[in-house]
């Protein structure tokens, strides 16, 4: 799995891209892929922040009742 972009980095993105480069100008002067740059200028555009989404999730616990199923084949 890959780590979220720098803040620093995004933020060389944006300000090119709005400094009147294209998206691909920008991706290739900082040395990400295009698709990153277009991905990292929608969530701008749709959200009107580059903060990288949460990575993973909230593990649930396993119910109570359910305990009993889930170990038993473990025991025999």
């Amino acid at each position: 799995m890959t780590t979220p972009l720098s803040q620093d980095l995004r933020r060389r993105i944006v300000r090119a891209v709005e400094n009147g480069n294209s998206i691909r100008q920008a991706a290739a002067r900082t040395e990400v892929s295009p698709s990153t740059a277009v991905r990292l200028m929608r969530r701008l555009r749709e959200t009107g922040s580059v903060m990288p989404e949460r990575i993973g999730g909230h593990r649930r616990p396993v119910h109570e009742p359910h305990q009993d199923l889930l170990r038993s084949p473990v025991d025999a």
